[in-house]
């Protein structure tokens, strides 16, 4: 062992105690900051992505997906919501940015040009995810909450020998979008496998990052029922599926629609079949038949669906008629908006700007938002129940916490018994309605979660002998004994032995530290690792086990160990991990992983916000994604414990 590194061995043994007590007087007294807020939106801004390339002519003659996505537009809410719609196939063909539907005119002008699109051409996901994006970022003074739906029938192909554009630009400029609107934006995706050309994996990796749900279908007959639930995914509601019914030639079916709820803004009740419905009538709970006026009452119908939106419904029975064809089926779903919604607002005091302490409780307060006057939302409250779930980064359910009425709204308090970084909403269900927020990521500070485990290994070096030489006896001399009066030879004598004292506890702790050091962590589990190359393809899913390696590892010495050649593909990304390197460790009797960064690549989850400590815990069924800044290859690792 080098002398300096002796030096630092002692320097470490007595300054850290005076350390530690330095950062816990910081974190004391840091400056608080704002809480963080999830906050209700007024409505949706979508963006609808639909694949026309010519492979649609035989995955969907009937043209569903068209009618599917007029069927969501009908559903959206009208008074403050937008909608865009990029057609696509090897280029743009039709594009319709961001566009208000509170007037039914401009609904039926899209309808009517959604209905237009031809079926041709190849396929640039790229292209139309980027359009996509550039709509969302385009500045607005709208509360609208964003999200775009991606379908398609394959994969990105162009044309061969093309210069101008290429698989890999595609592939660019689909990372792009999802880097730029990803944190805030889900990009929910459908794949209509018909022939098997999909790439599953580019489409569920994308909404995974996004925080958003991919379905990979093989029968187009299944998306109005598919966007119909990702509408209700994102405005987070239920479906309530009313009933099933066989129809019977030159006869009504009855169907009772319930509104019990003085709260509901918008009930639409959506009618899928096979083939048109040839009859819609309805009744209010007075038995008056009501006239579709297009404002307050609007049906509109397509070849596989008919639906209804109802305005502000008086409480009661809604008798709804359908009559259908001979050898149809009609399934009647129902979905409510109500008028109250709900906010939630997480503090911790002294936190730092995105990061807590996993030692100290953190403060959730929720509370109601609606147009209602004051009076009328206090009356709401002693009969409303409020809960906080806690969901780990899988949305796994991990707790659920009942929150007290105080100050007009809800509050409660958490710490984790198992720190972890999680997920957390706020659901509120009174008689009248049921809400929840959107979700909330709680991201820990490493470092804090660092200081619960024992003391760091240290890097490993050869170790030698440190034991202080002999000391030959002293040549006699004549002592001179203190008199009582001798204070000042006194205090040289205790602070000679004072500091005897501190180094011999500092020996202690050097020799204790290597000790430790000697007894190295087993790895447990396996890493689940593949990388994204310049062409656009994945490398093969390697699952490489961990649990024959110990110690402080490199990240590119354990793939090139375990993995042989295949380490070779996965590191042709040309992604600098090369400073990167893991060690076991025990968090609450179960293993993490922590990871040091030299900096030098971009690291970040599945959400797409990037992780910038050098020191990263990792649990376990976590992926972190390796890259670089405006580069389209990566390498994505998630850590598995059998």
């Amino acid at each position: 062992m080098s002398k300096s590194r002796w030096i630092n061995y002692i320097s470490y043994a007595i300054f850290l105690p005076l350390f530690a007590i330095f950062i816990f007087h910081s974190s004391v007294y840091a400056n608080d900051t704002e809480p963080i807020g999830i906050i209700p939106s007024d409505g949706i801004d979508a963006i609808l992505v639909i694949d026309t390339s010519g492979s649609m002519r035989y995955a969907d003659p009937e043209r569903i997906t068209l009618e599917a996505a007029t069927l969501f537009m009908d559903m959206m809410e009208t008074t403050n919501s937008r909608i865009g719609i990029v057609g696509f196939s090897g280029a743009l063909h039709s594009v319709m940015p961001l566009t208000p539907i509170n007037e039914i005119g401009v609904r039926n002008q899209i309808r009517e040009s959604i209905s237009q699109f031809v079926y041709h051409g190849w396929t640039d996901i790229g292209l139309a995810l980027q359009t996509a994006a550039e709509m969302i970022l385009e500045p607005s003074d709208t509360n609208n909450s964003p999200m775009i739906l991606l379908f398609t029938d394959g994969r990105i192909e162009l044309p061969p020998n093309q210069l101008n554009r290429t698989v890999e630009m595609s592939y660019q400029d689909a990372e792009w979008a999802i880097e730029s609107v990803g944190s805030f934006t889900p990009i929910y995706t459908i794949g209509l496998n018909y022939d098997g050309s999909v790439n599953i994996d580019f489409l569920q990796d994308m909404a995974a990052r996004t925080g958003a749900t991919s379905s990979i279908i093989y029968d187009a007959a299944l998306l109005p029922q598919l966007f119909n639930e990702i509408f209700a995914s994102h405005i987070r509601t239920s479906i309530v599926e009313m009933a099933v019914i066989e129809p019977v030639p030159d006869t009504y079916a009855e169907i009772l629609i319930p509104i019990e709820s003085p709260f509901v803004s918008e009930a639409n009740i959506i009618m899928l079949s096979n083939q048109p419905i040839t009859s819609v009538r309805l009744f209010d709970p007075s038995g008056r038949e009501v006239v579709f006026d297009n404002e307050t009452y609007t049906l509109t119908s397509a070849n596989r669906f008919s639906m209804l939106k109802i305005l502000t419904p008086m409480m009661g029975d809604w008798l709804l008629l359908i009559q259908g064809l001979p050898d149809d089926r009609i399934t009647v779903n129902l979905i409510y908006n109500y008028t109250v919604d709900v906010a939630m607002f997480v503090d911790q005091p002294g936190r730092n700007v995105t990061l807590f302490d996993p030692t100290l409780p953190i403060t959730v307060t929720s509370e109601l938002r609606s147009n209602l006057s004051d009076f009328q939302m206090q009356m709401l409250l002693p009969d409303a129940i409020s809960e906080l779930n806690v969901f780990d980064l899988s949305q796994n359910l991990i707790a659920t916490i009942p929150m007290q009425f105080a100050n007009g709204g809800f509050i409660t308090e958490f710490v984790l018994d198992d720190p972890q970084n999680v997920h957390v909403n706020v659901r509120v269900v009174h008689p009248g309605f049921e809400q929840s927020t959107a979700f909330l990521t709680i991201s820990y500070d490493p470092d804090m979660l660092a200081a619960l485990l024992a003391p760091p290994v240290i890097e490993d070096d050869p170790i030698i002998d440190i034991t202080p030489p002999e000391i030959t006896d002293p040549i006699e001399e004549d002592v001179i004994e203190p008199t009582p009066n001798d204070s000042e030879s006194t205090n040289v004598a205790t602070i000679i032995i004072i500091i005897a004292g501190i180094l011999v506890a500092g020996v202690i702790v050097v020799v204790v530290l290597l000790k430790l050091r000697e007894k190295k962590k087993i790895f447990v589990g396996h890493l689940e690792i593949r990388a994204l190359l310049k062409n656009g393809k994945y490398t093969a899913l390697e699952a490489p086990d961990l649990s024959t390696f110990a110690g402080r590892l490199s990240l590119v010495s354990f793939m090139k160990d375990s993995l042989g050649a295949k380490a070779d593909m996965i590191l042709s990304s040309n992604v600098p991990i090369h400073g990167t390197k893991i060690e076991q460790v025990m968090i609450n009797n179960r293993p993490w992983l922590k990871v040091t960064t030299d900096g030098a690549c971009f690291i970040s989850g599945i959400d797409g916000l990037p992780i910038t400590q050098r020191r990263i815990l990792w649990e376990k069924d976590r992926r972190l994604i390796f890259t670089t800044v405006n580069s389209t290859t990566k390498i994505e690792i998630t850590y598995r414990v059998n």
